[in-house]
């Protein structure tokens, strides 16, 4: 099996990052480019120093997709808040492909978070996820923006009886997607951290591999255990890598630490 990949905010594909701490968070990030699949083209944000934390999976073929997703990870952080970066992202992924032929079709699905004071604001745009394991357990906090998800919401079906419905990789909504205008129609919510909350971002590689149920076991166990950041984003590509993920995978963990107010959640509209 090769090393597990690892890339900084604004480094080359494939480096190290993390462990990193500040402010009382502690923060790690891992990608791999899968088992089947020759380049990566997901990128990520791991900065605990500015609170500002992301996972974007590019689309559009190879160098198209890569370059969807740098777009959107600089937009990030030359706004630093969640919900304007993925909506200028958005904007300049559109203009350079609508003038530049080879980007033409490229884009991107994001979530993104930004935490200040105890409290994480959310952003999230198509398939990738955002998972928060507290003392009350674990969840999903994004909803998926895919044809599957659409049709499991109205059939009224679990994500355990959900795992077999068409569409499940035929995302509705995506940055650069020509149809979508404005803000509506990115998802955000605020949650409010509890002490020792743990949260996990990560492109679809990750559970359409290792699947819910251990997804959330995983998530639990290192939260009671306190497992360093680290430690869970290497434990779950590798699990993924063990489960044969056929697509990129990454993880970015993060954990907060010391006192927080109590929990709770405001969604915004969508």
């Amino acid at each position: 099996m090769s090393e597990i990949e690892r890339r900084e905010p604004e480094g080359p594909a494939d480096e190290r990052t993390g462990p990193l701490a500040s402010g009382g968070l502690r923060a790690a990030a891992r990608t791999h480019r899968g088992t089947v699949r020759r380049d990566n083209q997901d990128a990520f944000l791991c900065r605990p120093d500015l609170g500002l934390f992301a996972v974007i999976d590019g689309m559009g073929g190879q160098q198209a997709g890569r370059h969807a997703a740098e777009l959107a990870r600089a937009a990030l952080l030359d706004t630093l808040e969640p919900a304007r970066g993925l909506a200028t992202a958005h904007v300049r992924i559109r203009a350079e492909a609508g003038t530049v032929a080879e980007l033409e079709g490229m884009g991107c699905v994001a979530s993104a978070l930004r935490i200040s004071g105890g409290v994480a604001r959310i952003a999230h745009v198509g398939d990738t996820r955002v998972y928060m394991a507290g003392s009350a357990g674990c969840e999903q906090l994004t909803r998926d923006h895919t044809v599957a998800a659409s049709e499991q919401e109205r059939l009224g079906l679990s994500h355990l009886r959900a795992g077999d419905l068409p569409g499940r990789n035929q995302v509705t909504r995506d940055l650069g997607g020509t149809h979508l205008h404005g803000d509506a129609w990115i998802d955000q919510l605020e949650v409010t951290l509890e002490r020792d909350a743990l949260l996990l971002l990560c492109s679809d590689g990750l559970p359409n591999a290792v699947g819910p149920d251990e997804l959330f076991e995983r998530l639990r166990r290192s939260r009671r255990d306190g497992s360093a950041p680290e430690e869970l984003a290497d434990a779950l590509i590798v699990r993924a890598l063990e489960r044969g993920a056929r697509d990129n995978v990454t993880a970015v963990v993060v954990r907060q630490e010391g006192d927080v107010p109590c929990p709770r959640r405001r969604r915004g509209e969508s």
